[in-house]
């Protein structure tokens, strides 16, 4: 395991598997005409990734080892321009996402839709998020494949100029969304209060949830408290369109 690659960013090609899963995700609810990817990148982060497959190691482990894995899912997280080279760094940090509410406890927000994480976004570095409604249509959670995130690209993007890739290279009235690994683990019903899960066993305080929901049978929003449970996998860059005209 070689730790000390850089981190890179690198194209995906659209066509390909892992392309065309994102894109069918993304769009089961940010319908096409209207919404349009522009680009994704994949994110290469080898110790970022070290962290996390620590922590599903140790989640694991907390369930009894031996073949059991904690639930881990593929969720989106609407960010501004400017809040991507941190999160693509040193991943997520709940202290700079206070736009998205307390409403579930101090963590780290993911949805489970698109439209949902869109609401978070920005245009142009403006910080001007579009709040709109759709339907939401409801499918499985995402079978992962196998991703070495250890093993840099050559086609990929240094680190050194990822803020200038965004911020000159991208169009500038894109919106920006990172699909995320997520290991969501056991889940309650969170609250404004928490700054951790709740107790999962009462006789053990050691013993808690890994996450909290919004609706514990039909969870639509997920939030962590633990920045080691979630890997940014994915930067979809994307325009807003109504009548083929960009809304911003």
């Amino acid at each position: 395991m070689n730790i000390s690659e850089p981190v890179v960013l690198y194209d995906v090609n659209p066509f390909a598997k892992e392309g065309v899963e994102i894109s069918t995700k993304f769009h089961q609810t940010l319908f096409y005409p209207e919404f349009r990817i522009q680009r994704v990148w994949r994110i290469q982060n080898p110790i970022l990734w070290l962290h996390y497959s620590l922590k599903k190691k140790q989640l694991s482990q907390e369930l009894g080892g031996a073949g059991r894995y904690p639930e881990e899912r593929q969720l989106f997280h609407g960010t501004f321009r400017d809040r991507l080279e941190p999160i693509i760094k040193q991943g997520f940090d709940w202290r700079i996402g206070k736009t998205h509410g307390k409403k579930l406890g101090n963590g780290i927000y993911f949805g489970r839709h698109a439209v949902g994480a869109h609401e978070f976004t920005d245009c142009g570095g403006d910080n001007k998020s579009t709040r709109w409604k759709t339907h939401i249509f409801y499918s499985k959670p995402l079978q992962f494949q196998s991703t070495n995130h250890l093993q840099a690209s050559e086609n990929g993007t240094a680190i050194s100029d990822i803020w200038s890739l965004f911020k000159y290279h991208s169009h500038t009235d894109s919106h920006f969304m990172l699909a995320v690994r997520v290991l969501v683990g056991r889940y309650t019903m969170g609250k404004p209060s928490l700054l951790r899960p709740p107790q999962f066993d009462e006789r053990d305080l050691s013993v808690r949830y890994d996450s909290c929901v919004d609706n514990v049978s039909a969870p639509q929003t997920f939030v962590i408290f633990d920045q080691y449970q979630a890997y940014p996998e994915y930067v979809i860059e994307y325009q807003h369109c109504i009548n083929n005209r960009l809304r911003v």
